[in-house]
């Protein structure tokens, strides 16, 4: 009677509990499982390297050039320059662009203020 549809309410239960769905392929697989048994998902610690490793290594520390750049240009022109030739990957030759053109902007700017200046001077002679 009761008893039949709560034992088969547990059992659908501990069923579900010692199941996941695979992230990749959606399936039921068992709790325990390292692999998916459907599309071979490895589940084990490290298995997949983290976004930051698949990318050039150039996460964080292009900040770092980015503001080297600017306050020395002359080493964010060689650096930009070294990077464009040297690098295999677009993102680093697109961080080599970025150090050249943040390098010109200070040069651009002490130009603008030096003529601005200039200016001034003769405009009162």
């Amino acid at each position: 009677m009761g008893s039949a549809a709560s034992k088969a309410a547990r059992a659908m239960v501990l069923v579900s509990s010692n199941t996941r769905n695979c992230v990749t392929c959606g399936r039921s697989i068992s709790w325990d499982a390292n692999v998916c048994p459907y599309c071979g998902r490895d589940y084990r610690m490290g298995a997949y390297p983290s976004q930051q490793s698949q990318g050039s290594g150039m996460g964080g520390i292009r900040y770092v050039l980015y503001i080297l750049s600017f306050f020395i240009p002359l080493a964010g022109i060689i650096i930009g320059l070294v990077l464009i030739v040297t690098a295999k990957d677009e993102d680093s030759k697109h961080v080599g662009k970025m150090c050249i053109l943040i390098a010109l902007l200070p040069i651009i700017i002490v130009l603008v203020c030096w003529l601005a200046a200039g200016l001034l001077v003769f405009s009162f002679l």
